[in-house]
């Protein structure tokens, strides 16, 4: 999965700082922890909802993909949403990619940072570092430093680099008032 960058903000501290925000990092740099897998596989309490959440999930992942399946966005979208109503992070994260790229539903940012946000709640890392991006870039959520720093903060804090290097760059580009929770991470990171 290729990186993608957020450059549609017209405004000049945000596209020169954009340079350093990518999406969807590639799931080879994602962190393979036990305790990231068990905050990211969680669902209802019951263990038969995460069992049937983990296969639709599967499921949706294979359609996406075309892995044994013909490739088809459509389903896939269809398979995240059964698996993100039993509350499973990784469909959920999954389906705000679905919206955020326009694939088999239509693009709607919105949604996206919904699901997102849903998967942030749950420990899933990539959601957090897209929901940070979206708040700092203002799409589908309203431009908020902050907000944008305290997911990028939460995906650092679970081995996200990209969400690091983030939180520096925000520190060194926006005014310090609207970004004093940056600072601490990035040096913090950087010992």
């Amino acid at each position: 999965m290729s990186a993608h960058r957020l450059l549609s903000n017209p405004a000049v501290l945000a596209c020169s700082a954009a340079a350093f925000l990518f999406l969807a990092a590639p799931l080879a740099d994602a962190q393979t922890t036990a305790h990231k897998a068990e905050m990211e596989d969680s669902a209802s309490s019951q263990p038969t909802d995460l069992t049937t959440a983990k296969l639709e999930n599967s499921i949706g992942t294979r359609c996406a993909l075309g892995d044994g399946v013909p490739q088809n966005y459509t389903l896939a979208a269809q398979w995240f949403e059964k698996s993100a109503m039993h509350g499973y992070g990784k469909a959920e994260y999954n389906l705000g990619m679905q919206y955020y790229f326009g694939q088999g539903v239509p693009k709607d940012l919105i949604k996206a940072a919904y699901w997102w946000n849903k998967a942030a709640e749950l420990g899933v890392s990539a959601a957090q570092y897209n929901l940070g991006n979206l708040y700092f870039m203002g799409q589908g959520v309203p431009q908020d430093y902050a907000k944008a720093a305290l997911w990028w903060h939460k995906a650092a804090e679970a081995g996200n680099t990209q969400a690091t290097k983030n939180l520096e760059v925000l520190a060194r580009t926006v005014p310090i008032n609207k970004t004093a929770s940056a600072v601490p991470v990035a040096d913090k990171k950087a010992e």
